[in-house]
């Protein structure tokens, strides 16, 4: 059900294997609309679910089609077995050598940044899944790859009930996606999925500094690699600007390209997952040492006038722009808004209003953000990104931050957070001109 980047990966890799594949997509009405890339492969395009449903039939859905949907309703009711492609990609691939990461933030950094540390060891990896990567294909057409390291969201995880990595990663668990699962606690549900599966010998990296990943530790049945920003007892641990695996001296977190605290935390559980992996202390360093940031996550587009404008469209909700305004001590023009999941953006501003000089507003959040904004004296609400960074050139001044962190999803007004930050990015490089 669906025919995105995963229906089109699961569509291509089953018909390959030579299972006998039925897809459906709402938007695709006839044969004409087909995909190119599914083209002359054997599978049935249907169009009216009924032909299929008294088969059977396991149905696998695109992880942004929420359970309540009409569709997966009238499929769940007929007693049809739904998942997602990461329960796919377990059952079909558990053999091989995959590593799965979650949390409401930091997945996409941590992620890019194992795959980083393997291919730079000499291991062959490949990053995949809610990074915008059909896993399914990858896994099958790259049977030489050593590691596939799947960042795996909140949608994907709710539809798997047998999904087990070896190894995988909690990173931390903030409110999120409500309007999607129905309440924080189902979203955090489906999270746990993450661990439910593995077994004694399996390793679980867990942030012990969040509160509720903690209080799990009675039901993880796995190994649990420990790491903190703040706990010198956990096995890696951060302290006066290096990280540190028990008492030895890892990582000088002053070298590394990427700012802020929360890429700390991102880097200790690279770290943690690359050695439970059995990659040497030097090539971990060496490789942490290198890695740029992650497209569209506190991306540094240029400087103009001595203002610097960073791209954090990735950005897409409370927390993870709470975690780039601390990454900033200037004073900073913050462009914010977007999409509306139902939530709240009181503690963003409690905690880092005083920072933000000029809140820049768009999107269906703007009036509910420009509300909650308390401490934020100037605020101004426009149609589009082209005004906002307009408008963020014309009050800017040497030594102030412009920043894109909408706290918000693109949907309504972009296809997704890329094109978002492409077009921040293009009009920011235009600026001057």
């Amino acid at each position: 059900i669906g025919l995105g980047i995963t229906g089109i990966s699961t569509v291509k890799t089953l018909s390959k294997m030579g299972l006998n594949v039925y897809a459906y997509d709402s938007n695709i009405i006839s044969k004409e609309d087909e995909p190119e890339e599914l083209k002359g492969l054997k599978y049935t395009l249907v169009f009216d679910l009924d032909d299929v449903l008294s088969k059977e039939i396991t149905c696998i859905k695109s992880p942004g089609i929420p359970p309540h949907n009409e569709l997966i309703q009238k499929i769940s009711k007929r007693g049809i077995e739904i998942v997602s492609d990461l329960e796919m990609a377990y059952r079909l691939f558990g053999d091989r050598n995959l590593i799965s990461i979650t949390g409401t933030n930091g997945k996409t950094t941590t992620t890019m940044l194992v795959n980083h540390i393997l291919n730079e060891s000499g291991k062959s990896s490949m990053a995949i899944g809610n990074i915008g990567v059909g896993m399914l294909w990858e896994i099958y057409s790259n049977p030489e790859v050593d590691y596939f390291i799947i960042e795996s969201s909140s949608f994907q995880l709710d539809a798997t009930n047998t999904f087990r990595t070896k190894v995988a990663a909690f990173t931390n668990i903030s409110p999120d996606h409500s309007d999607w699962h129905g309440s924080f606690d189902a979203y955090f549900k489906a999270k746990q999925n993450i661990f439910k599966n593995q077994k004694p010998d399996d390793k679980l990296v867990l942030n012990i500094d969040d509160e509720r990943l903690c209080k799990l530790k009675n039901e993880i049945k796995s190994e649990i690699i420990s790491i903190s920003l703040e706990d010198k007892n956990a096995l890696f641990h951060y302290d006066k600007s290096y990280i540190y695996h028990g008492e030895k001296k890892m990582i000088d977190t002053r070298k590394l390209r990427i700012p802020g605290l929360h890429n700390v935390q991102n880097v200790l559980v690279a770290v943690a997952i690359t050695n439970a992996l059995n990659i040497s202390d030097e090539d971990i360093e060496r490789a942490c040492y290198s890695f740029n940031a992650v497209e569209h996550r506190i991306e540094f587009v240029r400087e103009l006038n001595g203002v610097k404008f960073y791209n954090d469209s990735k950005g897409t909700n409370v927390d993870s722009t709470i975690k780039a305004l601390s990454s900033f001590e200037n004073p900073i023009i913050l462009i914010a808004g977007g999409y509306d999941k139902k939530v709240s953006f009181k503690e963003m501003f409690e905690q880092y209003g005083y920072r933000i000089k000029k809140l820049i507003l768009m999107g269906e959040t703007a009036t509910q953000m420009k509300e909650e904004a308390k401490g934020v004296r100037d605020i101004i609400i426009v149609k589009n990104m082209k005004e906002a960074v307009e408008l963020s050139y014309e009050v800017m001044e040497k030594g102030d931050v412009v920043l894109l962190s909408p706290a918000c999803a693109s949907w309504g007004m972009y296809k997704n957070y890329k094109d978002r930050g492409n077009e921040f990015k293009d009009l920011v490089n235009n600026l001057g001109d």
